[in-house]
């Protein structure tokens, strides 16, 4: 990603953010007790006795009250948890822990190795004893991690702040290299000693203050940080914490994700099946990812015929409204667009293949092939359309790599889709006239500000296509080409042809013949 930067070390301690030590050893080879017994490491605290008592007094003593004593004051008591810390069950709930430091919410991840690059939203960095993220503002918001210089397998996580100051505790398993959620327990320690290095963890509008001691952003800083969070609004403003639940199929205050996830429904190569089987730790195994429309399915239906086929075969209007109203769905405007910035997020972040290509799914199958849409639901087609236009933007200006580069074909089916999309739109606003509301006429700049973004790119959609010329080869010969890719939309409207009647002579009934 654009924008990265070697990052000052932090003035935490050493090794970053780490669990507290349980202070247990053992005359054996090992040196601390991870666990003990059926309770996750962490969730033990020792509480110091109230009185001594000699050997005689405990040996005549009567056995300890199951409950806790109702003496211990203000010191905290012991409590258990029953999550355990490295797997989270998908209907697991967690309780939100907030804090009284101010200023937005706090992500925390313990134990990450001494350098690692993170990014988050638009900002990424190499970071040295790395401990979390202050001041992160009301919003979804997407933290990713890797080694530098294994960047091609990163693991990623969402979380949706809600302004409410809350404190998102996430622990780095070293042995599965992934990000996960710790027990309840020590993300409630955290949480408590939040007061001893709150200052110290890197502010959200600017990770170089972080060492600075400088409080107040001067107007440059505050400036580009303003930018950054408009174009992350853009790009992340429908990611709900409903469609991340549907997507990613779990349910807690975190939902993780990995560059190896894979959609739901694809099939797998005989290599990538056994290595499934061999893997019995589920954490190394991909996830699946649930998106509503599924690349293998059509967009008509075996049960539709004549026109209404045609229909649904050539405009995706019908079927994306039927897919929106099914009883176990119902998804609305916000949760169609969610999904698709959720795959272009994580697709681009994570170099997840499979998330790029639902991306494009969605773009060339269903965007710009529902030419109906912005007369039957125009501000769905609308909101599709400015977020096409922010990504392309944001892919554009602020990526290394441009998603426009994932495939060429795909670059010049897009090209195509857009030069057609413009002339259905067309027909459909001036067909409407002055009877088209505010947000049909919204559908029309919508679409202007992605035709913006593809002049970048050389791509006129105004100007005739070419259909005819010759190209010359390497050794100077010129040879006559013909392009067909828009011959079925030349051959619309009054080009269209259409089936006659002929009679036993071959010719065409209904006609005025002076000759009978």
């Amino acid at each position: 990603m654009a924008g990265e930067r070697p990052f000052p070390a932090s003035p935490l301690p050493i090794g970053g953010l780490r669990k507290p030590s349980s202070g247990a050893h053992s005359t054996m080879s090992h040196d601390s007790v991870p666990v003990l017994g059926a309770h996750p490491y962490g969730s033990l605290h020792v509480v110091q006795p109230d009185q001594t008592m000699d050997t005689e007094e405990r040996e005549d003593s009567l056995p300890p009250p199951l409950d806790p004593p109702e003496n211990l004051g203000d010191r905290k008591r012991v409590q258990f948890s029953n999550v355990q810390p490295e797997a989270l069950d998908d209907s697991s709930t967690r309780v939100a822990i907030n804090h009284s430091m101010g200023g937005g919410d706090v992500v925390l991840i313990l134990d990450l190795p001494e350098v690692y690059l993170v990014g988050y939203d638009t900002t990424s960095f190499t970071a040295r004893h790395f401990g979390g993220i202050r001041d992160i503002p009301p919003g979804p918001h997407f933290f990713w991690v890797t080694h530098p210089d294994s960047g091609a397998v990163r693991t990623g996580f969402w979380i949706v702040s809600s302004g409410t100051h809350q404190v998102h505790v996430l622990q780095w398993d070293k042995f599965n290299e992934t990000v996960l959620e710790p027990s309840r327990a020590e993300a409630r320690i955290q949480a408590e000693n939040l007061v001893n290095f709150h200052d110290k963890l890197v502010p959200y509008n600017d990770p170089s203050s972080v060492n600075s001691g400088v409080e107040k952003l001067d107007e440059s800083v505050q400036k580009a940080s303003s930018e950054k969070l408009k174009v992350w609004k853009r790009l992340s403003g429908s990611v709900t914490e409903k469609v991340l639940g549907r997507v990613t199929g779990q349910h807690a205050n975190s939902w993780h994700v990995d560059t190896t996830d894979r959609v739901k429904g694809a099939v797998l190569l005989a290599a990538e099946m056994e290595l499934e089987r061999r893997f019995s730790n589920h954490l190394l195994q991909s996830r699946e990812l649930n998106f509503s429309f599924s690349q293998h399915s059509k967009t008509y239906s075996a049960d539709t015929m004549g026109a209404a086929r045609s229909l649904a075969a050539t405009d995706a209007t019908p079927y994306m409204m039927s897919v929106m109203n099914e009883p176990n769905k119902e998804l609305s405007e916000d949760d169609v667009v969610g999904e698709l910035q959720f795959a272009f997020i994580v697709g681009v972040h994570l170099g997840n293949d499979a998330c790029i290509q639902q991306w494009w799914h969605m773009v060339l199958k269903l965007i710009f092939k529902a030419y109906l849409l912005p007369e039957h639901r125009p501000i769905l087609a609308a909101k599709l359309l400015q977020t096409v236009a922010a990504q392309l933007e944001y892919s554009s200006e602020w990526l290394d790599e441009s998603i426009m580069d994932y495939s060429g074909s795909n670059s010049q089916e897009l090209r195509l889709a857009l030069i057609i999309y413009k002339r259905r739109l067309d027909e459909v606003l001036k067909g409407l006239g002055d009877l088209a509301t505010a947000d049909q006429l919204r559908v029309g700049t919508s679409f202007a500000k992605v035709e913006a973004e593809v002049v970048e790119l050389g791509w006129d959609l105004h100007a005739d296509y070419l259909r005819k010329g010759k190209v010359m080869m390497e050794d100077g010969e010129e040879v006559e080409v013909e392009m067909a890719e828009l011959q079925a939309e030349d051959e619309r409207g009054e080009w269209a042809p259409e089936v006659v009647e002929l009679d036993e002579h071959g010719r065409q009934r209904d006609l005025v013949s002076w000759n009978d």
